[in-house]
């Protein structure tokens, strides 16, 4: 009888434990796969070879401008509806294009973590290719956008599970806002006016500039103001590998520059090349100058990466979703 009674209680304890399991992974959702700055186009092979192909690819094979070697916007991983299994659905990014006479309305949508947690999914649907060429070409903006910022937000959220405390608590009491830089960055350099923080191998150097200074006027915001204070900054502060060398800005290449509103802030994004005076090196930084209105004072994130030789797109990235971490402490 005694041992009737364990048993009973034994599966009533493991009916138990299941239940609660699948209470605990209910709603569960698998992680995505794929690397950084692809996306997955589901399209049938006929569309693929004809122009939506083709139109489709020099969307998101655009260059990426900003960088001192051709890279593409985003790299493309093609497959056919028919291929599209279990394996594939997981991707980071989905694109998925329709072409049927039985569509009665050209159609754009997404839908985030269709298949797995923070996963980005869109939908393109037309009733003839050259509606669906039209539908690419008058969303081609869109859709970059939708993927890119589906890219960032998943750094951000990884930056935030292993972000450097020292760093955190650096930037929050100095500048008064926080920036979530993950494991491997450290702080070069910190003076009043500049702190320097970088994350260093031997082959390569990826590392932010932050520094401020007193809002005097508006012409502070144009981009020369601009070119002119980093410049200033860069030959105090970052010395090259050389007597006489230092960190500056390459004048030779266009230097690009948009106005655009930063969590709240009137702000200035600036693209180019930088280099080593008196030495060899360089490579592509981008730049957020905004208003601390608040404050009565500019605030720039200047990021940078050094790479010879080789793709520096992701790693660009990975500081522009540093910069984007930001949160004001003084809303």
């Amino acid at each position: 009888m005694k041992r009737i009674i364990n048993i009973t209680l034994l599966c009533a304890f493991v009916i138990l434990i299941a239940a609660s399991c699948k209470k605990t992974t209910k709603g569960l959702r698998p992680v995505v796969t794929g690397g950084s700055g692809e996306v997955l186009v589901l399209i049938n092979d006929a569309l693929w070879e004809s122009a939506v192909g083709d139109t489709l690819k020099s969307i998101l094979n655009d260059t990426q401008l900003g960088l001192p070697q051709e890279e593409p916007v985003m790299d493309i991983i093609h497959l056919s509806h028919n291929g599209f299994g279990s394996m594939f659905k997981t991707h980071r990014s989905i694109l998925d294009l329709r072409v049927s006479a039985e569509i009665e309305k050209n159609n754009l949508a997404v839908k985030d973590e269709l298949y797995a947690k923070t996963q980005s999914f869109m939908k393109l649907e037309a009733k003839d290719n050259q509606a669906m060429i039209q539908l690419l070409l008058k969303n081609r903006n869109k859709i970059v956008a939708y993927f890119l910022l589906g890219e960032r937000n998943r750094k951000i959220k990884t930056f935030k599970r292993s972000v450097v405390q020292e760093i955190f608590e650096k930037v929050k009491s100095k500048y008064q806002f926080t920036l979530s830089f993950p494991a491997g960055y450290k702080i070069n350099k910190d003076e009043a006016d500049f702190l320097w923080i970088s994350n260093e191998t031997p082959t390569t150097s990826q590392g932010m500039f932050i520094y401020s200074y007193e809002y005097l006027s508006e012409d502070m915001f144009s981009k020369d103001k601009i070119i002119k204070r980093r410049n200033d900054l860069l030959k105090k502060y970052v010395p090259g590998p050389t007597d006489g060398s230092y960190m500056g800005t390459e004048s030779l290449y266009p230097i690009l520059s948009r106005q655009f509103d930063f969590n709240g802030n009137y702000a200035i994004e600036t693209r180019g090349l930088w280099k080593v005076e008196n030495d060899f090196m360089g490579g592509p930084f981008v730049s957020i100058t905004y208003l601390d209105e608040k404050n009565n004072r500019v605030i720039c994130m200047d990021s940078y990466v050094y790479y010879p030789n080789n793709n520096k797109r992701e790693m660009l990235r990975e500081l522009e979703a540093i910069m984007y971490s930001h949160e004001n402490l003084n809303k």
